[in-house]
Protein backbone atom coordinates (compact mmCIF):
# COMPACT_ATOMS: atom_id res chain seq x y z
CA UNK A 1 0.00 0.00 0.00
CA UNK A 2 2.93 2.22 0.86
CA UNK A 3 4.41 1.43 -2.06
CA UNK A 4 0.99 2.29 -4.43
CA UNK A 5 0.95 5.74 -2.00
CA UNK A 6 4.43 6.94 -3.23
CA UNK A 7 4.02 6.25 -6.90
CA UNK A 8 0.88 8.24 -6.63
CA UNK A 9 2.27 11.44 -5.01
CA UNK A 10 5.50 10.96 -7.54
CA UNK A 11 3.32 10.72 -10.06
CA UNK A 12 1.43 13.93 -9.16
CA UNK A 13 4.50 15.94 -8.73
CA UNK A 14 6.10 14.71 -12.08
CA UNK A 15 2.62 16.28 -13.16
CA UNK A 16 3.44 19.75 -11.94
CA UNK A 17 5.05 22.34 -13.69
CA UNK A 18 6.92 24.18 -11.30
CA UNK A 19 7.61 26.87 -13.90
CA UNK A 20 3.66 27.80 -14.43
CA UNK A 21 3.74 28.29 -10.73
CA UNK A 22 7.24 30.10 -10.17
CA UNK A 23 8.07 31.49 -13.67
CA UNK A 24 10.65 33.93 -12.71
CA UNK A 25 12.45 32.10 -9.81
CA UNK A 26 15.84 32.90 -11.76
CA UNK A 27 15.71 36.24 -11.73
CA UNK A 28 17.92 38.24 -9.09
CA UNK A 29 17.98 41.59 -10.38
CA UNK A 30 14.99 44.07 -11.72
CA UNK A 31 11.42 44.34 -11.55
CA UNK A 32 8.82 41.80 -11.19
CA UNK A 33 5.05 41.98 -10.33
CA UNK A 34 1.77 41.21 -11.54
CA UNK A 35 -1.84 43.14 -12.21
CA UNK A 36 -4.44 42.01 -10.28
CA UNK A 37 -8.43 42.65 -11.01
CA UNK A 38 -10.74 44.60 -7.93
CA UNK A 39 -11.48 40.96 -7.06
CA UNK A 40 -7.89 40.22 -6.54
CA UNK A 41 -7.68 37.45 -9.36
CA UNK A 42 -4.11 38.00 -11.70
CA UNK A 43 -4.93 39.49 -15.25
CA UNK A 44 -3.41 37.28 -17.97
CA UNK A 45 -2.62 39.01 -21.12
CA UNK A 46 -1.95 42.67 -20.36
CA UNK A 47 1.10 44.12 -21.84
CA UNK A 48 3.26 45.65 -19.54
CA UNK A 49 6.70 47.75 -21.12
CA UNK A 50 9.29 49.12 -19.18
CA UNK A 51 11.19 52.37 -20.42
CA UNK A 52 14.73 53.67 -19.10
CA UNK A 53 14.29 57.44 -18.16
CA UNK A 54 16.08 59.73 -19.28
CA UNK A 55 16.76 63.49 -18.17
CA UNK A 56 13.15 62.54 -16.20
CA UNK A 57 11.06 61.95 -18.49
CA UNK A 58 10.12 58.68 -20.74
CA UNK A 59 12.83 57.00 -22.37
CA UNK A 60 13.50 54.08 -24.60
CA UNK A 61 11.27 51.23 -24.86
CA UNK A 62 14.08 48.47 -23.58
CA UNK A 63 11.03 45.87 -23.26
CA UNK A 64 8.16 44.56 -22.92
CA UNK A 65 5.63 41.40 -22.07
CA UNK A 66 2.26 40.65 -21.87
CA UNK A 67 1.52 38.87 -18.18
CA UNK A 68 0.67 35.75 -17.52
CA UNK A 69 -0.64 33.83 -14.56
CA UNK A 70 2.88 34.45 -12.87
CA UNK A 71 2.31 37.93 -13.95
CA UNK A 72 5.65 39.94 -15.46
CA UNK A 73 9.40 40.29 -14.87
CA UNK A 74 12.02 42.53 -16.46
CA UNK A 75 16.24 41.66 -15.86
CA UNK A 76 16.77 45.34 -15.35
CA UNK A 77 20.42 46.99 -14.20
CA UNK A 78 20.22 49.19 -11.09
CA UNK A 79 18.54 52.73 -12.07
CA UNK A 80 15.32 54.44 -12.50
CA UNK A 81 12.72 52.92 -14.96
CA UNK A 82 9.18 53.71 -16.05
CA UNK A 83 7.05 50.51 -16.11
CA UNK A 84 3.73 50.81 -18.09
CA UNK A 85 0.42 49.00 -18.38
CA UNK A 86 -2.93 50.09 -20.05
CA UNK A 87 -1.19 53.45 -20.62
CA UNK A 88 -0.55 54.14 -16.83
CA UNK A 89 2.69 54.54 -16.32
CA UNK A 90 4.55 54.17 -12.75
CA UNK A 91 8.62 55.16 -11.74
CA UNK A 92 10.48 52.36 -10.36
CA UNK A 93 14.04 52.91 -8.64
CA UNK A 94 15.82 49.55 -8.89
CA UNK A 95 18.43 49.36 -6.79
CA UNK A 96 20.87 46.07 -6.57
CA UNK A 97 18.32 43.15 -6.23
CA UNK A 98 14.59 42.70 -6.90
CA UNK A 99 11.65 45.26 -6.70
CA UNK A 100 8.35 44.56 -6.66
CA UNK A 101 5.85 46.86 -9.00
CA UNK A 102 2.24 45.34 -9.04
CA UNK A 103 -0.88 47.31 -9.89
CA UNK A 104 -4.92 46.93 -9.90
CA UNK A 105 -7.26 47.37 -12.61
CA UNK A 106 -9.93 48.23 -11.04
CA UNK A 107 -13.44 50.05 -13.01
CA UNK A 108 -12.03 53.25 -12.19
CA UNK A 109 -8.86 52.38 -13.83
CA UNK A 110 -5.59 51.04 -13.28
CA UNK A 111 -3.50 51.99 -10.16
CA UNK A 112 0.12 51.00 -9.32
CA UNK A 113 1.41 50.33 -5.82
CA UNK A 114 4.07 51.75 -4.38
CA UNK A 115 7.16 49.50 -5.61
CA UNK A 116 8.79 46.94 -2.76
CA UNK A 117 12.26 46.23 -2.55
CA UNK A 118 12.57 42.38 -1.88
CA UNK A 119 15.46 41.36 0.22
CA UNK A 120 17.73 39.20 -1.14
CA UNK A 121 16.37 35.51 -0.12
CA UNK A 122 13.02 36.09 -0.24
CA UNK A 123 9.99 33.79 0.00
CA UNK A 124 6.80 34.88 -1.63
CA UNK A 125 4.34 32.56 -1.94
CA UNK A 126 5.95 29.38 -3.10
CA UNK A 127 8.30 31.36 -4.76
CA UNK A 128 12.04 31.89 -3.75
CA UNK A 129 14.35 35.02 -4.87
CA UNK A 130 17.09 36.51 -4.21
CA UNK A 131 20.11 34.25 -3.85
Amino acid sequence: MRIVGLVVVAFLFGCVNLDTICPYKTITQGVFGEIASSSGANEEGVEVDIYSIVNGAQGTMFGGVKTSRGGYQFIADPSSYMVCAKTVCATVDVPTGLVESSAVDAASGLTWDAPVMVPPDQMIGPCKFGN
